[in-house]
């Protein structure tokens, strides 16, 4: 060990330079890795949506005045049946990947401590609709059916399909159908009863679903009145006719009730537009730290082919005294290994120190540990193949540089 740091200490400048390059670019990689991550989830976690290319929706339907009766909802469903390429029609007051209208609450299995915030989905014949794939249970039954006032059935008792994240959470160690959940902590005493488990429907709040909560259930009611609506319509093929129509049918039967201009387009285009902006800040992310990395290999490359120059005699010498080519190579790597190793500790603690400042400014969670160690490694690879060129470079100094330097 004295062997390796003496020359270091002997010239301090570079070693330094190189040790703040390391802490710096560790602290940026492992703070973008979990940035990137974050970005990442929603767009790769499943919708759960069967044939999403023959799904349209409506929505940004909003009353004008009093909020829209069952019977008016009811009444657009029925004209939108109608329309000859319409199959299936769900009114969905909650729609998924459409942000304007979300519910969720925080929910527990009744005498356990463990919660989970859930998205909700309220509609009929929201299964065959959105063809969501029930892995365990059944579908509501059409008698479960029913209207609900203020609270949106979140105090009421009933059945109630979960998705597979939710059931995992709540239920890990059993079957959730035949269980019960409490929502708010102030629902009717037996809660809600499970009665089947979807595979799995993404959030309508990304912002949640980037965090890896990707709960949600659903319940088989309807509001007697809702200021905000939606329709779910799944179509035979793709004629792009059907949009025009079902703009038409839906303006026909609340002519006068809108206040604002309603939105139709096909699930797929919603979709993509929806993660439009992590689908772009995947991209940043992830040129940010192409670019941070690049720039660690070319520096380390560079002072350590520096630091390598600066002592061709002193290498020229010990070559004269008997050290081979691999060992004038190992301790070049070695010595490159205990700089980028001191360098990595204190990028880990800027690292930590990067975080709380995001946390403070930006909302931004806690960093997950593991992220410390596997940037750690990366850098600490990056850092022995940045040191290879200059290493071999170093073993070839011939004996007789000693003698023409004297």
């Amino acid at each position: 060990m004295r062997q390796l740091v003496k020359p270091l200490a002997r010239r301090p400048m570079l070693p330094l330079l190189v040790l703040l390059q390391v802490a710096v670019a560790s602290a940026m990689a492992c703070n973008i890795a979990f940035l990137l991550a974050r970005q990442l989830t929603p767009l790769m976690t499943s919708d759960g949506i069967g044939d999403p290319s023959h799904l349209l929706l409506a929505y940004n339907i909003v009353a004008r005045g009093k909020p829209f009766s069952y019977a008016e909802t009811q009444a657009v469903e029925a004209s939108l049946k109608a329309i000859p390429g319409a199959r299936l029609v769900s009114t969905m007051p909650m729609l998924p990947m459409v942000s304007l209208t979300s519910a969720n609450a925080d929910v527990n299995r009744p005498g356990h401590t463990t919660k989970a915030n859930a998205a909700l989905y309220l509609g009929d014949h929201v299964m065959r609709t959105l063809r969501l794939r029930i892995v365990a249970g059944r579908d509501f039954l059409p008698e479960e059916h029913s209207l609900v006032g203020g609270g949106m059935g979140f105090h009421s008792a009933g059945p109630v399909i979960i998705n597979r994240a939710l059931a995992r959470r709540l239920f890990p160690t059993g079957t959730a159908v035949g269980g019960h959940i409490v929502i708010d902590s102030k629902q009717v005493p037996q809660g809600r009863t499970v009665v089947g488990v979807v595979a799995n429907l993404a959030r309508n709040d990304l912002d949640q679903s980037d965090s890896g909560n990707d709960c949600a259930m659903f319940f088989p009611d309807l509001p007697r009145h809702w200021p905000v609506t939606g329709f779910a319509i799944r179509t035979e093929g793709h004629d792009s006719s059907l949009l025009k129509k079902v703009r038409e049918h839906v303006e026909g039967v609340l002519a006068g009730r809108l206040f604002t201009r309603m939105g139709v387009a096909p699930y797929a285009q919603i979709r993509a537009q929806a993660q439009a902006p992590y689908r772009s800040a995947v991209w940043l992310l992830s040129g940010l730290s192409v670019v941070v990395l690049l720039i660690s290999l070319a520096g380390i490359m560079g002072m350590t082919g520096y630091w390598v120059q600066q002592r061709t005699h002193t290498i020229g010498v010990r070559r004269a005294l008997g050290a081979r080519v691999a060992q004038i190579r190992r301790e070049i790597q070695l010595e490159n290994l205990l700089v980028v190793g001191a360098g990595l500790v204190l990028g880990v603690v800027a690292a930590e120190g990067l975080n709380l400042w995001l946390m403070q400014h930006y909302e931004v969670p806690r960093m997950p540990w593991t992220y410390l160690p596997v940037g750690a490694a990366v850098l600490l690879v990056l850092g022995q193949l940045a040191a290879l060129a200059p290493a071999i470079r170093a073993s070839r100094v011939p004996p007789v540089v000693a003698t023409r330097a004297m």
